[in-house]
């Protein structure tokens, strides 16, 4: 019998992080589940503390998949979704944990409701265990706005039956976005109950990265949701709503690149990073500061956050002040970091 969840852990090099996040499952309520876990040829002591924990506790179902090679990211996260047997699948991290009532709040509204998506808020903890910030849920959420997968399950028939897999980084929003294109209901949970581990040192968040090698990644998620937009505009089941929503979301992706990811570069790599982001979005979409969102009395279907950040980043484009803003943020976050 298909267990309701899979608890899809991506794991590579993180003997540091994993157990904490295996104790915290095996404290839920809650054990309609599977832990599918897929360790991408970890060079650390991971897969034998995996197994010591497998071996330690046979009440829990779980399974350890182990690759003869690294494969990235992307391909691990895929293997987590061909191989899972729940009838719902939360892909996680393997340095995050989740709320002790996560999976009971969770299935809750599965049996209530049966939707194909259910979110919930995510908090978002620094390597000392502090709440960096909460990532609330906006009141008018809707499917296309929330572009994390964490604390997040999704319907494994649908996705299976679409064929969704994650093409690409940030797998985050090509997961999400794929899957909207099909999911119907989504529910909200406005209560955080997943914890999302943020590196502050790691080398995603350090200035250690080939510059050029970064440019051709962020322009194809752009491109990306571009094609989801005139997917949208083509198929008459979807409305002007969608659409716009999509385009906001492009917009969002556009300056959070723009500002966040490069905030260990050089000021003039910023700045040759916003001249190839704004070359594409301008392709993609040539009316991009007018959007239905962008209105002051719009309801935001982007969380809080994001959906202030991209308000102002539009409004300083709008009247030419947006590359002097990026030399101001280049001054500050010399000495603070930005969570996106």
């Amino acid at each position: 019998m298909r267990p309701l969840i899979t608890i899809g852990i991506a794991s590579y090099n993180y003997e540091k992080y994993i157990e904490k996040a295996l104790l915290a499952i095996r404290k839920q309520c809650f054990t309609d589940y599977e832990v599918l876990i897929s360790d991408d040829a970890s060079t650390d002591n991971s897969v034998n503390l995996i197994q010591k924990f497998i071996d330690n506790n046979p009440q829990m179902q779980i399974r350890l998949i182990v690759n003869t090679e690294n494969r990235g990211l992307v391909a691990n996260k895929n293997t987590l979704i061909e191989n899972c047997r729940g009838q719902y699948i939360m892909l996680c991290d393997a340095d995050d944990w989740m709320a002790d009532n996560c999976l009971e709040k969770i299935a809750e509204v599965i049996y209530k409701e049966k939707p194909d998506r259910i979110i919930a808020a995510i908090s978002n903890i620094d390597e000392a265990g502090r709440i960096i910030q909460v990532q609330q849920i906006p009141e008018h959420q809707t499917k296309w706005g929330w572009n994390v997968h964490h604390g997040s399950v999704c319907r494994v028939d649908l996705i299976r039956q679409h064929n969704v897999k994650i093409e690409g980084e940030p797998d985050d929003v090509y997961f999400t976005m794929e899957f909207a294109k099909y999911c119907k209901k989504v529910v909200c949970i406005n209560e955080p109950l997943y914890f999302w581990r943020v590196h502050l040192d790691s080398e995603g968040r350090k200035r250690k990265r080939n510059f050029s090698d970064e440019i051709p990644k962020y322009i194809r998620e752009l491109d990306f949701v571009g094609e989801i937009i005139q997917f949208l505009k083509s198929d008459k089941r979807y409305t002007r709503r969608d659409v716009e929503e999509c385009r906001m979301v492009l917009l969002k992706l556009y300056y959070f690149n723009m500002f966040f990811v490069t905030q260990g570069y050089t000021l003039y790599e910023k700045l040759n990073f916003y001249q190839a982001l704004h070359s594409e979005i301008t392709s993609i979409d040539p009316d991009y500061l007018q959007n239905d969102f962008l209105k002051l009395n719009a309801a935001p279907i982007l969380r809080s956050y994001a959906s202030k950040s991209t308000k102002l980043f539009a409004l300083l484009e709008k009247v030419k002040l947006i590359k002097l803003a990026l030399v101001c943020f280049h001054i500050v976050s010399k000495v603070k970091y930005f969570d996106q």
